[in-house]
This record gives C-alpha cells, structure tokens and sequence, in this order.
C-alpha cells in the first residue's frame, strides 16, 4: 500500500535572516545584512541596548512554537524590508495579526522592546517625534530665577529683569544647557516619542509600530514616508 508522498517545502533562501519562528537561531541574534549604501545613518553616538518586554511579547504571541509562523511569501516580504532597511506597510482586516508581527520580528531578532505608535485622527508627525513641556519649562525658569534673585549674589538689579523668555543678553536662557548656576536646559523639558526614538544611533535597528495609519489625518502618511 503506497501513499502520496508529501510535499517537502523548499530550503530557506541563504538572504533570509528572519525565519517567523519567534526563537532566535541558536539562541543569539542573528548578524543583519550591512544596510544599502543609499540607508546608512551616521549619526552618534550609539545608544545602549534598548531592554526587551517579555511580558509584551509573550502576551502577543504566546510560547515560541516549532515552525514558522508565516507564510512564504510573508517571510520574504519582511526579509525584503531588512535587506533594504525600508518600511513594511501591513493590510488587513482586525484580528489577522498586523501588530502581532511586529512582535515576532522583535523577539526572534533580538531588537529590543517594540516602540507602539497608536495613531488616531488629530495625531501628526510632532507627535511620535517629540513632545515639548513648555509649561513646566517656564516654572523652572521661574523658580531658578527667583532663587538666583534671592541669593543676592547674581539676581539682575531692580528694574533691569529680563522679561520671561530671554535672559540679560536676550537669548533664550538654557538654549545652551545648564552651566554651573544657569537655567534649565531645554533638552530637559523634550520627551522623544517613539518614531524619536527609533530614529536615535542604535547598533541594530528598532521595530517601530505605527498602527491604525488609515485613521490618520491625510497628511500625516506622506510627513512619516518622508522622515522615514
């Protein structure tokens, strides 16, 4: 009695360094192919490793299984965007595992915790760049203002204050950074959102989640195709 032999899938391609499998070959990272010389970011300087979420990948994606995840043709798109250091736009009804991916590539690659960036309506690009405590710069200016004057020792004489957004020579005060007795620096006030932060000097890259793109304002796809 003799049975139809099943069909042995084909061998990965050697490019391939994403296998939809959730478990890093080995153990370890895989080395990423050197990025195109028309992609390469020289900025600096590189930053620590960013921290894995177990706890965010595991609720996404359960425990590793045997066996790629994915289909073939899914496999090599993601491999695709690796290779070309290009974005991935994933479509799809809800439920099919759009977000879920970015996980599994996340984990299996060993890039650290995935940056989510839930888009709604009223988001622009500022929004995953930075957000900027205006508010909460002019009270410390305000408070290191009032301590300097207290001191006695450099507090600007009676008449001659600054007003409230320039300093004795006009410029913006801690636009420099902070000196031994200056202002509080900007940089202080300036929280990086995630595209920010994914756009810092990492050694490997980060996985950044931009989801629900369709429920964007019309402007923002081409803003973030452009940064991007």
């Amino acid at each position: 009695m003799t049975g139809e032999a099943s069909a042995v899938p084909p061998p990965p391609p050697p490019w391939w360094v994403f296998h939809a499998t959730g478990r890093a070959p080995g153990g370890e990272p895989p080395e990423l192919p050197e990025p195109p010389p028309w992609r390469t970011f020289p900025g600096g300087p590189l930053q620590p490793p960013p921290p894995e979420d177990d706890r965010a990948a595991e609720r996404r994606l359960g425990r590793i299984q045997d066996g790629p995840q994915l289909r073939r043709e899914e496999i090599d798109a993601v491999n695709a965007a690796l290779l070309l250091r290009r974005p991935l736009l994933i479509t799809g009804p809800p439920g099919v595992g759009k977000s879920t991916l970015a996980y599994l590539i996340a984990r299996e690659l060993g890039l650290g915790r995935v940056l989510p960036w839930s888009v709604v309506s009223r988001s622009t690009l500022k929004d995953g760049l930075y957000a900027y405590d205006a508010i909460g710069r002019a009270q410390a200016i305000a408070a290191w203002r009032a301590a300097d004057a207290g001191s006695g020792a450099h507090g600007p004489a009676a008449g001659d204050a600054p007003g409230p957004a320039s300093d004795a020579t006009g410029a913006d005060p801690g636009e420099n950074g902070p000196t031994r007795e200056g202002p509080p620096a900007l940089g202080d006030f300036v929280t990086l959102g995630p595209l920010g932060t994914a756009l810092l000097a990492y050694g490997r890259p980060r996985v950044l989640l931009v989801d629900e793109l369709d429920k964007s304002d019309i402007d923002l796809p081409n803003d973030l195709l452009h940064v991007l």
